[in-house]
C-alpha cells in the first residue's frame, strides 16, 4: 500500500468511524467506558488508565481513548485514538509505528528527533505541510502536528519543566504494538 493510499485510508476511516467511536460504550462513572461492538468490527472506548493515574510519576502515560478493529477500507488494521502525557525530563526510546501515526501537540513543547526517514510537519494554524528529514531535532509546540510513517525512526523528549500532552490517531497492523522500539545506532 503506498504512503498516499495509506493516508487516504486513514482519513476516510476517521471520517467514517467518528460517529461509531463517539456512540460506543457507556460511562461507568469511574472514568472508564464499556466496549461496544458493531457487526464484524469492534469499537472500544476504553481508557488504559483512569484520570487520577495521569498525575503519577510515570515518565510517559498512554491512554487509549478509542479503538476500531478492521475499519472500513482498512481490513487487518486497527484504528486507535490515543493521548500521551510525557513528564518533565522524560525521553521515549527510539521507535517506529507499524503503520501511520498522526499526532498533535495539545500542550507543552516536545523535542522531536528524527533519526531516519521523513516526517510531515504542520505548524500551528498554518496549512502548509513541511517535510522534515532525519537526522534532525526540532521543537513541536501547541497546535503543531506531525505525520509519521512506518519506516521512520524517531523519538520525543520533554526538556521542559511542564508535562507535554499529545493526542494521536494511529492506523496500525492489527495485533502489533502501537510503537516498536528499535536500536538507534548509539
Amino acid at each position: 500500500m503506498t504512503h498516499r493510499r495509506l493516508l487516504s485510508v486513514l482519513c476516510t476511516a476517521l471520517l467514517c468511524t467518528a460517529p461509531v467511536l463517539a456512540a460506543c460504550g457507556s460511562d461507568t462513572g469511574n472514568g472508564e467506558q464499556d466496549a461496544g461492538t458493531t457487526g464484524t468490527t469492534t469499537a472500544a472506548a476504553v481508557a488504559d488508565i483512569d484520570a487520577s493515574a495521569a498525575s503519577t510519576d510515570e515518565p510517559v502515560v498512554r491512554e487509549t481513548l478509542a479503538e476500531l478493529v478492521d475499519p472500513p477500507g482498512a481490513e487487518g488494521r486497527t484504528l486507535s485514538l490515543v493521548r500521551y502525557t510525557i513528564a518533565p525530563g522524560a525521553q521515549l526510546p527510539a521507535h517506529i509505528h507499524p503503520g501511520v501515526q498522526m499526532a498533535a501537540i495539545e500542550s507543552g513543547t516536545l523535542s522531536y528527533t528524527i533519526i531516519e526517514g521523513t516526517a510531515q510537519v504542520r505548524r500551528g494554524t498554518e496549512h502548509v505541510d513541511e517535510d522534515v528529514a532525519g537526522p534532525t531535532t526540532i521543537e513541536l509546540g501547541p497546535g503543531d502536528a506531525v505525520i509519521e510513517l512506518a519506516d521512520m525512526v524517531h523519538f520525543g523528549a520533554n526538556d521542559t519543566e511542564e508535562p507535554i500532552v499529545i493526542v494521536a490517531t494511529l492506523l496500525t497492523e492489527t495485533g502489533e504494538e502501537l510503537a516498536i522500539t528499535v536500536d538507534d545506532g548509539s
